[in-house]
């Protein structure tokens, strides 16, 4: 388990600076580089995209020339685009030059997670528990990281937000070199359609849950700063509630999903995930905003882990990052397209209800797809659990 240690502590500092960029990057597209928001919704769509097909190409060489020396390019490639904007603010300041650099981030950030995904996957005994582990380092980074990015925006500027990120990455690609490799056994080969029907399915159920989660950068952070008068802070602390839920609640919700199984805990997080979501509608608040992000992240405890261990258990180890390649694209996808749903929703609406239920809707279907493709296949939900003995 020490490469499942390593590659969480990894997720943990890239979280840290990347968080803060991604979650903050609607607001500075808009307030310092004068796009809209329809503008701010095609450029992280776009990026989303491109970076959704890289991560099928490095799952696929991953598998063959090896996972820990993906995770060490792709980190280090953050590590000088984010130097390129602390030195150069004729880059960071421009509408033009900006967001080439920061899709660039996006592409390099999403570049190693099969890689990553492949070896907590190959290092684990318990292939959910593993997943809980390392989503616990990853909300720390992304629970802290915007609570400390809108301190920073709050009593400077954004130009601290580079630098965090840059200082906070370099330590994350010094210490991806401590990484052990993992090669799986089995016959290798370079090839793109992972001719796994069950995986498509995983894949395309992600997507749609993913539409949702992609809210939390246009929709969600424009929503509470326009429509609710939310200032930075208390945008940091919404954020922050995550990540420390996520601390205090894995544990017991990993002992719940092994009792259940995978198939139980999909649907469970997938409905809460989504209705929290739904539920900023209710609230214009910090308070609210903060109960409504404890739904959601209860629901992100069930359902996440469990999302990635299913495709563990669907797929051969020689194949592995491949497919965690492709279960990570269309998660991609999804964050490709909610932006741009959700730029496109604020444009055309200010009602709360509309505005959530036309972002969120999508997660239901995606429960019911779920529920539709597994649940009547004799067998194949207890296939994909790992249910604990009694």
């Amino acid at each position: 388990m020490k490469n499942v240690g390593t590659v969480t502590f990894l997720s943990t500092l890239r979280g840290l600076g990347y968080s803060s960029i991604w979650i903050y990057s609607a607001i500075y597209l808009r307030t310092n580089l004068g796009l809209s928001i329809f503008q701010d919704g095609v450029i992280i769509t776009l990026g989303s995209a491109i970076a959704a097909a890289v991560q099928i190409y490095a799952g696929i060489l991953a598998d063959k020339f090896g996972y820990k020396r993906f995770i060490i390019l792709s980190v280090g490639l953050c590590v000088m685009l984010f130097a390129v904007l602390v030195a150069s603010p004729e880059v960071r300041n421009s509408s033009l030059y900006y967001p080439p650099v920061f899709m660039g981030l996006m592409i390099a950030n999403a570049a190693q997670a099969p890689a990553a995904n492949a070896i907590v996957s190959e290092s684990s005994s318990v292939k959910l528990r593993g997943f809980s582990i390392l989503r616990i380092g990853n909300n720390i980074g992304w629970g802290i990281g915007p609570a400390l990015g809108g301190f920073l925006i709050y009593s400077g500027s954004f130009y601290y937000l580079f630098l965090f990120g840059l200082v906070t990455t370099a330590f994350g690609f010094v210490l991806s070199f401590t990484l052990s490799e993992v090669k799986a056994s089995g016959p290798r080969a370079i090839q793109l359609y992972a001719g796994n029907r069950l995986l498509l399915v995983l894949s395309f159920v992600a997507l749609l849950l993913f539409i949702v989660q992609a809210q939390e950068t246009i929709t969600l952070t424009n929503y509470a700063n326009i429509l609710r008068g939310l200032n930075f802070n208390e945008l940091g602390i919404i954020y922050l509630t995550n990540g420390i839920v996520v601390i205090g609640t894995q544990g017991f919700i990993y002992k719940a999903s092994r009792k259940i199984g995978n198939y139980f805990s999909f649907v469970i997080g997938g409905l809460l995930y989504t209705f929290g979501f739904f539920s900023y509608a209710f609230f214009s608040t910090l308070q609210g905003f903060i109960l409504a992000t404890v739904i959601l992240t209860l629901g992100e405890n069930f359902a996440f882990p469990a999302g990635y261990a299913m495709v563990s258990m669907v797929s051969k180890p020689e194949n592995i990052g491949r497919n965690m390649g492709t279960y990570n694209a269309f998660i991609s996808a999804g964050r490709a397209v909610g932006p741009l749903i959700g730029g496109a929703v604020l444009s055309l609406t200010s009602n709360s209800y509309e505005l959530w239920a036309l972002t969120t809707f999508w997660g239901f279907i995606s429960v019911f797809v779920f529920m539709g493709a597994f649940r009547k296949k004799a067998g194949i939900a207890e296939q994909i659990s790992e249910i604990a003995s009694p």
